[in-house]
C-alpha cells in the first residue's frame, strides 16, 4: 500500500469510499436514519474538492491506484477526515494514513491534533493515543448523532 497526496481526479473514488464505509461499517453503531443522513453528505462534491485543495489530504492506494483509504488534516491541527474502504478494513491502512498525518503535523510544528470521531472509530483513535475531551451531539439536518472530540498531544515524550 502506498500513501500519496490526493488529487481532484480522486473525487469519484473518494465519494464512493466515504459513502460505502458509512453504509457498511458505521451502520454497526448508528441507526439507518443516521446512516442515510451522514452518507448523503458525500453528495457535496464541491466540499470534497475544496478539502483536497485546501487541506493536507492523503490517500492509500493499491499498485493499480485503487483508493483503499483517505485522511486529511488542516494546517491548524484538525484531523478532518479519515475513512478506510469497507473491503479493506483491518489491514493496517488506517495506521499508515494516521502515521502520515502525524508526520505532516510535526512538519507543520503542531503540538497537538484534534479530531471529531465516530463511535466506530473511537477505539482506533484511542489506540493511536487520542483522548476523549467531549462527547458531542451533531445535527445533520433533522437527524442527530453522537461523536467525540478527541485530542492527541504531539509534544516529545507524549
Amino acid at each position: 500500500m502506498q500513501i500519496r497526496t490526493a488529487t481532484l481526479q480522486d473525487t469519484g473514488q473518494l465519494k464512493s469510499l466515504y459513502q460505502g464505509t458509512i453504509i457498511h461499517i458505521n451502520s454497526r453503531h448508528y441507526n439507518p436514519e443516521q446512516v442515510r443522513a451522514w452518507a448523503a453528505r458525500g453528495e457535496r462534491i464541491t466540499s470534497l474538492e475544496n478539502k483536497i485543495k485546501q487541506q493536507y489530504f492523503y490517500v492509500a492506494v493499491t499498485p493499480e491506484d485503487t483508493i483503499t483509504g483517505f485522511a486529511s488534516v488542516e494546517a491548524d491541527g484538525e484531523l478532518d477526515m479519515m475513512f478506510v474502504h469497507k473491503d479493506f478494513q483491518g489491514k493496517g491502512i488506517a495506521t499508515l494514513l494516521i502515521q502520515r498525518i502525524f508526520e505532516k503535523a510535526r512538519e507543520l510544528g503542531l503540538l497537538s491534533l484534534t479530531s471529531y470521531v465516530s463511535i466506530t472509530a473511537r477505539p482506533f483513535f484511542e489506540k493511536m493515543g487520542f483522548k476523549v475531551v467531549e462527547t458531542r451531539q451533531v445535527d445533520l439536518g433533522e437527524v442527530s448523532l453522537i461523536n467525540y472530540e478527541m485530542i492527541k498531544s504531539l509534544e516529545p515524550g507524549q
